[in-house]
């Protein structure tokens, strides 16, 4: 204590004398945690708690000092093996709710005193953050635990459960339930469902489960549908008919008349809710008509009603039906007709009437006398000649009579006569006469006194037969019968006919047909006495025609004239137009034209004529023509003519085409074939290759043979001056020329493209400094340089960038810490570090360097690479650190201003200090 050796007395054991040159095994472990000390060697075990030597010390230093003797330099320590666990702080991040209850596992993480930690918050199912308490949620790790609670409040889940009733679809009630999430609702729908069934409701579905459900994050919706239970059933009702028979003075005549009943039923819903009825339709069961009933036959009675008809449509709503019959006492009537039947008229009516079986006392005999004294004749009598007695049914009797009548007869005759005379006048033969009589009958009517005649009757036929005129020599009567006559009737006119004589005439016609037209020219008439010479001819008649221009046909009057006779005598002179023919042409020619597009001939027209003909035919009596259809002596068609082939040139009209249906009407045709100077055509297409678009395109066209006169020299450069680079170019170098087939030329270009490198550190420094901030060492310093390419389009100016990379394959090799005499550093060595990337800070560090107390000799070695000071190959006892397992306490922190050493003596091996060797141990919370 305070740099002295002090023995434990309590805790020391015995052990075997060492002997020279043999080492001997020991072990020392100390625990942080529990602040006990061990030390094994030579089968001893030594156990010590020291936290009454650390007390309230941030840092503590242990020495280990072997004594050698009177030997000035022996090794008695050889160190085969330190093991430390550097102090560490640990941040244990809890998880609860507001009760304190853990809801989710723990964190806990570890890490050097000093360094940063960060702690977070989860994501619970059913809880939602509140705040944290403890230690902060970051921060750097102490010597002590450190505890961070995040405290979470339980979710609030929310269950609606609607009652819906379906009938009318409005919502009977709602239950709204909340809870903890992952709670159970403890809730059913049973006792709400039974209030409704018990109120009239039947359940329809039910999706809340059974057996309940548990609260959740998200809102849970549920829908009982219930709807009015309805209970069917029937309601029933009668119509009834009757028929009651009574007499007049209201006394029964006959038993009623009771009809089966009409049954009706219908259907009654009664809902159970509401309790309101609802009528289904009244249907029959029995048939909804009442039939006809006829009313009992009572003799000597008769019913006002003979039968009550068949009632139909009766429904349910119909009243019952009563009906009543009366019977009254039977008259028995009788009528007698009296019926003229010439005009089918009534006479008279007689009309009688009396009880049943009682005599009428009344007969026709009187009436019918009365009828015959006016005339009338009795056709027949129904009535009983000795009368009648009233009956139950009435009684009809007709007497027919008709009108006497009268006949006689009437006479009446028609005459013919028939005169024959001569022309001047005196009787020429004696006249005809003849007669028809005709007979009729008139009949008087006895009762009117109106006459009714009969027809006319021919008594000795209805007809004067035909009478042939009495032939007279050298006369000829003017009818030559008199012609029968029919239909005479009483009605027709006497009939007086005259028949005249005339003294006998020949004659002669001679008529002149125009055969060309079909018309009569002239006509020539002659007459004269039966043998007369006619002294005619045609022969000057004809020849004024054919001086005229026509030409006689035939003539069939003779030549050497003719005489009259009884008959008629009738010739025909025939004769046609002459006619003159001549021939008339008419040509249509064609011409093909071959001209050069700017003028000139390019060839020799080319003629062709299609040659029309026509008779032109003129009639020499009206001088009229009359032409035929043309007619095309070489045909009606121009052929197809093939256009001269001229070099370098190019007709409009390779062919012209064959011209058919040439007629005389047609225009002369002339055709101008035009020749071009062939035009070639070139396309020059410029491409961006990077895009695959047309940056643009050259169209260029001139007669072929002639050079294009265009270079892609001046376009290229234009494009190479906007940053493109040229591909390929594959139109001639020296330029082409104009042809048949057009020509297409492709230019492809792409983008220039600039490349830079950008480069971009990131630094590591690490100062060493004494505990009161003074340099302790040079600073340490690396660097680790990331690059990428950028890539600028030249032509749009976009910039691409690869990705970085490093030069030493982005990691910070471990540093080991300088060692500086008589100082321990807080950090031994700063470990390696990787995955740096070039979005990584720069990384700064500060290893702390504090002064070893008076008396405590650092090795001039790394604790991790131990020296081996002699070749002595003896056995070297080990030292070994053992790793906390659950510190509690603040152990020792070098630099802190308050030291202590606690040197532990090994008895019997550490008489005399050869060689010290102090192993520093710089114990961190884990």
């Amino acid at each position: 204590m305070n740099g002295q050796a002090k023995t434990i007395s309590a805790s020391a054991k015995g052990i075997p004398q060492p002997s020279n040159n043999n080492f001997v095994d020991f072990t020392m472990s100390y625990n942080g945690a529990t602040k006990v000390m061990s030390v094994t060697y030579g089968g001893q075990t030594w156990t010590q708690d020291v936290s009454s030597f650390v007390g309230t010390n941030q840092a503590m230093s242990f020495s280990i000092a072997a004594s050698t003797g009177a030997q000035m330099n022996l090794q008695q320590l050889r160190n085969v093996n330190f093991t430390y666990t550097v102090a560490q702080g640990t941040v244990i991040a809890n998880y609860v709710d507001e009760q304190g209850k853990t809801i989710a596992p723990s964190e806990t993480t570890s890490g050097d005193i000093d360094t940063p930690y960060v702690t977070s918050q989860k994501t619970i199912p059913g809880y939602a953050f509140k705040a944290s308490n403890g230690a902060a949620t970051s921060g750097n790790y102490a010597a002590n635990d450190q505890t961070v609670n995040y405290v979470y409040t339980r979710n609030q889940g929310t269950i609606d459960v609607t009652y819906i009733d379906q009938t009318t679809g409005q919502t009977l009630s709602k239950k709204d339930l909340s809870g903890g999430t992952g709670d159970s609702s403890n809730y059913t729908t049973t006792d709400t469902i039974k209030s409704y069934t018990d109120a009239g409701y039947e359940l329809v579905s039910d999706n809340y489960p059974s057996g309940g459900t548990v609260f959740t994050d998200t809102a849970q919706h549920y829908v009982v549908n219930l709807k009015q239970k309805l209970v069917v059933s029937s309601e029933q009702k009668q119509v009834n008919e009757t028929i009651q028979y009574v007499y007049e003075d209201g006394s029964k005549a006959a038993d009623d008349y009771n009809a089966p009943p009409l049954n009706f039923t219908r259907s009654v819903t009664t809902n159970q809710v509401t309790g309101e009825k609802t009528y289904g339709d009244w249907q029959a069961q029995n048939g909804d008509s009442f039939g006809e009933v006829v009313s009992p036959t009572i003799k000597g009675e008769t019913a006002d009603q003979l039968k009550i008809d068949a009632i139909s449509g009766i429904t349910a709503n119909s009243a019952d039906i009563q009906k009543k019959v009366v019977y009254k006492r039977n008259q028995g009537t009788i009528d007698v007709t009296y019926i003229d039947e010439t005009t089918g008229q009534v006479l008279t009516k007689k009309d009688l009437s009396g009880g049943t079986d009682d005599p009428s006392n009344y007969t026709t005999a009187a009436d019918i006398k009365s009828y015959t004294a006016k005339g009338y004749e009795l056709v027949s009598d129904d009535y009983p000649s000795g009368g009648t007695v009233f009956t139950d049914e009435p009684q009809h009797y007709v007497v027919k009579l008709k009108h006497g009548l009268t006949e006689s007869t009437d006479k009446k005759a028609v005459n013919q006569v028939i005169h024959y005379v001569y022309e001047g006048g005196g009787e020429a033969a004696t006249d005809h006469n003849a007669t028809v009589d005709f007979s009729r009958t008139i009949t008087t009517d006895r009762v009117t006194n109106d006459k009714t005649y009969g027809d006319w009757t021919a008594d000795n036929g209805d007809s004067f037969a035909s009478v042939t005129s009495p032939v007279i020599d050298g006369y000829t009567a003017d009818q030559l019968k008199v012609s029968e006559m029919t239909g005479i009737t009483a009605d027709t006119e006497d009939i007086s006919v005259t028949v005249t004589y005339t003294r006998n005439q020949g004659t002669i016609d001679i008529t002149y047909i125009d055969e060309t037209t079909g018309q009569t020219l002239s006509k020539k008439d002659l007459s004269g006495g039966t043998g007369d010479d006619s002294g005619y001819t045609t022969a000057d008649m004809i020849k004024s025609y054919t001086d005229k221009g026509y030409e006689l046909v035939s003539n069939d009057y003779p030549e050497d004239g003719t005489k009259f006779a009884d008959d008629p005598q009738h010739y025909i002179v025939r004769l046609k137009h002459g006619l003159t023919e001549v021939t008339e042409n008419k040509t249509v020619n064609q011409v093909i034209h071959y001209v050069y597009e700017g003028g000139g001939e390019a060839a020799t027209d080319h003629n062709a004529t299609v040659v029309f003909s026509q008779t032109i035919t003129t009639d020499k009596v009206t001088g009229e023509k009359t032409y035929s259809d043309w007619t095309a002596d070489n045909g009606d068609s121009f052929a197809s003519v093939t256009s001269p082939v001229i070099d370098g040139y190019t007709a409009d009209q390779l062919k012209v085409s064959e011209m058919t249906g040439i007629t005389v009407d047609t225009e002369d045709i002339s055709v101008t074939v035009t020749y071009t100077r062939n035009q070639g055509t070139i396309d020059v297409i410029y491409i961006d290759e990077t895009t695959g678009k047309i940056l643009t395109t050259k169209d260029l066209s001139g007669g072929t043979g002639d050079p294009a006169d265009y270079a892609t020299a001046d376009t290229i450069k234009s494009y190479t001056d906007k940053g493109y680079e040229l591909v390929s170019n594959d139109y001639p170098k020296d330029g082409t020329k104009f042809a048949d087939d057009p020509q297409h030329y492709i230019v492809r270009l792409k983008h220039g493209t600039v490349i830079e490198t950008e480069n971009k550190s990131v630094n590591e420094d690490i100062h060493y400094v004494y505990d009161n901030g003074d340099k302790a060492a040079d600073n340490y310093k690396a660097t680790i340089v990331f690059s990428r390419t950028i890539t600028t389009d030249k032509v749009t100016g976009e910039k691409t960038y690869s990705d970085w990379t490093a030069d030493n394959g982005g990691r910070f090799a471990a540093v080991l810490s300088p060692i500086i005499k008589d100082y321990i550093a807080s950090q031994l060595k700063i470990d390696e570090m990787t995955g740096i990337t070039v979005d990584t800070a720069d990384i700064e560090r500060i290893v702390v360097y504090h002064k070893v107390p008076a008396g405590i000799i650092v090795p001039p070695v790394h604790p991790d690479k131990p020296s081996q000071p002699s070749n002595n190959q003896s056995k070297t006892p080990t030292a070994k650190a053992v790793k906390d397992s659950k510190p509690t306490d603040v152990l020792p922190s070098t630099g802190d201003s308050q030291k202590s050493q606690i040197v532990l003596t090994l008895l019997g091996i550490m008489a005399v200090i050869i060689s010290p060797l102090t192993l520093l141990l710089r114990r961190k919370k884990q």
